[in-house]
């Protein structure tokens, strides 16, 4: 099988209305409403679910149907004394020669 670019692939229920993409919090599993509530909400709990989720969508392809022009990887460290684990995610991209838009698989 190849690479399905539809949004949907990566998030259940993605839509959009030309103005708007939507999708349910519950397609995103580290995500809750209160967190991503738009006035009481932390935006550093959304960045890390939808970083979670990217890398849990990429790496759960098989290597033949993950795209060739994106790669999600992540690293963790723990630090030994506080037990505190630091997540890094790498995120490759390749552009056009203009950057403006992702390459053509």
């Amino acid at each position: 099988m190849a690479f399905n670019p539809a949004p949907t692939q990566i998030i259940a229920s993605w839509s959009e209305d030309a103005t708007n993409v939507t999708f349910p919090i519950a397609s995103v599993s580290e995500l809750t409403a209160a967190e991503a509530d738009a006035s009481t909400g932390d935006s550093r709990k959304v960045v890390y679910a939808l970083l979670e989720k990217l890398h849990a969508w990429y790496t759960a392809l098989a290597v033949g149907d993950r795209p060739g022009k994106l790669t999600v990887n992540r690293g963790s460290t723990v630090n030994e004394i506080t037990g505190e684990i630091t997540r890094n995610y790498y995120i490759q991209i390749v552009t056009t020669p203009s950057g403006i838009e992702v390459s053509d698989e």
